[in-house]
């Protein structure tokens, strides 16, 4: 596992944006609302092509301040490759619910909150294990790194 020791004085507030996912994806699983798995997916899309998730500004300018800590880093690209993904979990899991294919998109939106609730809990996040086996393995030469 790659570590910066940078990290350490934010290490807490990087699980901000995980839980607000992970609340706005439970309540749009709770309520199977279409309109909120569609919106988290468009935030979460938005994020994940960005350096900053909107939730990381939100961070900035509004608890940063009071609680007197340091910045986030930019997201780096297994972070926003999860995003991605997270946004086309909810959208799919959007469209099922929306055309009544009711516990299929359950089912897809109760992985995303698995995924969620993993990452807000314990910092393992699949999305990014999952880009790191495989970009990783790529050859240098490939230009996707």
């Amino acid at each position: 596992m790659r570590t910066d020791p940078s990290l350490r004085r934010v290490a807490p507030w990087l699980r901000l944006t995980p839980s607000l996912s992970t609340l706005w994806i439970l309540s749009g699983l709770v309520l199977e609302s279409p309109r909120l798995l569609v919106s988290f997916a468009a935030v979460s899309a938005f994020g994940a092509s960005r350096r900053r998730h909107p939730f990381d500004r939100l961070y900035d300018r509004a608890v940063r301040p009071l609680a007197g800590s340091a910045p986030l880093p930019d997201n780096p690209p297994p972070r926003r490759f999860a995003m991605g993904l997270a946004a086309a979990m909810a959208a799919t899991s959007a469209a099922l619910l929306a055309g009544g294919r009711r516990r299929t998109g359950l089912v897809v939106g109760a992985l995303l909150g698995a995924a969620a609730v993993t990452v807000s809990t314990t910092h393992f996040c699949a999305g990014s294990w999952i880009y790191r086996h495989v970009f990783d393995s790529l050859p240098a030469t490939t230009g996707i790194n």
